[in-house]
């Protein structure tokens, strides 16, 4: 998922939709959690959360997502569909996310959830801890704002 977030940010599908994102929500500039909250929200908006194939995990690039969108309004995904489009168009314009996986059980021998987060200047680590803004991006939580975080006994965070 990284190695595709990050080659899918450098196509001009992505960074247009990013770009345009940003002006219809009339974001400043410099405002960077701003940016991605607007980006968060508008993969929440516009993707429809679908389970994938009982049997398989699937990966959507996130060009086809888009392309979607385009064609009929929405497109279609699980949590690491979005999160991978997400990633995409926050890398595109210069935020660096980081993935989280979560369980929602501490006894399930794997992660079951992935989303993005992101923090104030791309920065984690800061002289006063505690200080630095995060920004979780969980679009297939529908009844909840950008922002909220399920509550989980464990996840861990991977830079993309």
């Amino acid at each position: 998922m990284k190695a595709m977030a990050r080659e899918y940010s450098r196509h001009d599908l992505v960074k247009r939709l990013a770009t345009n994102i940003l002006h219809s929500y009339k974001i400043p500039s410099h405002h960077y959690l701003q940016e991605a909250q607007a980006i968060g929200q508008f993969v929440k908006d516009h993707v429809r959360y679908v389970k994938d194939p009982v049997g398989t995990e699937s990966l959507q690039a996130p060009d086809m997502m888009i392309r979607m969108m385009q064609e009929v309004g929405y497109a279609m995904g699980d949590c690491d569909d979005m999160s991978l489009l997400i990633a995409a168009l926050l890398m595109s314009v210069g935020i660096a996310p980081k993935f989280r996986a979560i369980k929602y059980a501490e006894k399930c021998p794997h992660f079951n959830h992935i989303y993005v987060v992101v923090y104030e200047n791309n920065i984690k680590d800061s002289l006063a801890p505690g200080q630095i803004k995060r920004l979780v991006l969980d679009a297939i939580i529908k009844d909840k704002p950008i922002g909220f975080e399920m509550p989980h006994p464990n996840g861990k965070e991977f830079p993309v």
